[in-house]
């Protein structure tokens, strides 16, 4: 394809995006990458180069995003796979993703936060070992080809998969349906949700993509005991907690502390722009000042993209 079609389809499937009625942050994303089209996408701060590690209790590597390589012992769980370097062909990261997926020989979960295209990949899940199970929420079954997992979960709130010992329970979150847009009108509440993983004593919550949400979070906190809390921190409004479906730094911190959670680690920021984050990092820095002020700096996991840590 010549730079010429290629615009021309790009700005195609802006017009349809924006047609559809996808939100205004999405639109920003499209119009933003549509002026990068001749950009190459730079490399990450970091790369995993041993995505699977020796008996570590808890280990979490930021890829980028959303997504999250989870070890608890000897399990591998991945979240919203986003390792191409575009998304839905349009939007351009700030940069590549921090692993190579041909370093992982396998997982045990890949969790599916919800239907956007920054969170449903389909060219990263093909990348992926596929001898872990598969969950998505519920109304996503007919958005989900035949990718070849071992077994595949469409999962309502509440509703538990355990496989191992490996218990996922999938938990309300507080976001926006559809993928194309003009599909949230019958899809209504569904097609997003959390996850909560546990093994072994150890529990991990992932938000996935969501505003706050009080009554959502507090009894997420009441049913488990959460070591480590995985939560969005853009991009939110500036103000309060942010929008009804993003939290901003301080909404993501009023979830955390929500929660109870021991540590928390920030994600879904400085890989994509928004339209009104000149500065990628403006939200991790954010979250530092607000931590500091209550004391909380030491629970915070700020990882760089490519960066993995051991907790325990």
């Amino acid at each position: 394809m010549n730079r010429f079609s290629s615009l021309a389809s790009n700005i195609l499937i802006a017009l349809l995006l924006s047609l559809s009625g996808c939100n205004s942050y999405v639109q920003r994303i499209v119009t933003q990458s549509l002026g990068r089209i001749g950009e190459s996408v730079p490399a990450p701060p970091h790369m995993i180069t041993t995505p699977i590690l020796q008996n570590p209790t808890l280990a979490v590597s930021w890829v980028g995003h959303a997504t999250v390589l989870i070890q608890i012992h000897n399990k591998i769980i991945i979240t919203d796979p986003f390792l191409t370097n575009t998304m839905g062909f349009v939007a351009k990261r700030f940069v590549k993703a921090g692993l190579d997926p041909t370093l992982l020989t396998r997982l045990d979960a890949t969790l599916i936060s919800h239907i956007h295209f920054d969170h449903f990949d389909y060219g990263s899940l093909d990348m992926l070992p596929k001898n872990g199970i598969l969950a998505v929420p519920e109304g996503a079954a007919e958005y989900t080809p035949d990718f070849g997992f071992k077994e595949v979960y469409e999962m309502k709130p509440w509703q538990v998969v355990e496989r191992e010992g490996l218990r996922i329970t999938a938990v309300p979150a507080q976001h926006f349906t559809g993928r194309y847009g003009i599909d949230a009108a019958w899809l209504g509440s569904l097609g997003y949700t959390g996850y909560v993983i546990e093994f072994e004593g150890v529990t991990v919550f992932f938000a996935g993509d969501t505003g706050y949400n009080p009554e959502i979070f507090k009894e997420i906190g009441k049913r488990f005991k959460v070591d480590l809390a995985i939560v969005p921190i853009a991009p939110g409004s500036s103000g309060g907690l942010g929008s009804r479906i993003h939290a901003n730094p301080a909404g993501a911190l009023m979830i955390y502390k929500d929660i109870g959670a021991t540590y928390m680690m920030p994600m879904h920021f400085g890989t994509l722009f928004y339209g009104a984050d000149a500065n990628p990092n403006e939200p991790i820095n954010r979250l530092r000042e607000l931590a500091a002020k209550e004391g909380l700096t030491d629970k915070i996991v700020g990882l760089e993209i490519g960066e993995q840590r051991i907790l325990y």
